[in-house]
């Protein structure tokens, strides 16, 4: 019942989060099915973990690794999530779409630049619409650290994007 309900639970943001990995829905389903297997195996390891979360997304973060391994690939770029595969050629599309996918090329170029943990952080938070407490949890960080992370990665965004940055709404916000 409990795994059940973790499975029920979990299955979109892994599925979400192997396909901003690999690229592929198919394999991002197929990740999440095998990681569920894993974890299902580990049942009680996971049970018994400090952080489950992060015990059973360290299992799915390697079920990635190891599909991009037997593809020989390296992991999916943001850059590549900005397009839409049935889009028309670009010669039929108006200059503000075009416009709008060269900004969209910028900000996932700015996004992959940033360190590590902001990087993380903002993927989750902004592109996948995990929530705070959920990445937290995931990260064995505390949702305060994420807060911190989020800030930090907006305002080297702005400052990529030479805009000012603005102080968060969600700074000190549980959610």
């Amino acid at each position: 019942m409990i795994f059940e309900s973790f499975v029920t639970g979990s299955r979109d943001n892994f599925v979400r989060w192997a396909y901003s990995r690999t690229g592929s829905m198919d394999d991002a389903r197929e990740a999440a099915n095998e990681a569920f297997l894993k974890i299902y195996v580990r049942w009680d390891d996971v049970l018994a973990s400090e952080n489950a979360d992060a015990f059973a997304h360290k299992i799915l973060k390697d079920v990635v690794a190891d599909i991009l391994r037997k593809r020989d690939r390296r992991p999916y770029s943001l850059v590549g999530l900005a397009f839409d595969p049935s889009a028309s050629p670009i010669n039929r599309a108006p200059a503000e779409e075009i416009d709008q996918v060269a900004l969209r090329l910028q900000v996932y170029k700015a996004v992959e630049a940033l360190p590590h943990q902001q990087r993380v952080c903002v993927t989750e938070h902004y592109l996948l619409d995990t929530p705070i407490d959920q990445i937290a949890r995931r990260m064995g960080i505390t949702a305060s650290t994420v807060r911190s992370h989020l800030d930090a990665a907006r305002t080297a965004l702005a400052e990529v994007f030479g805009v000012p940055s603005e102080p968060s709404d969600e700074k000190g916000v549980t959610g």
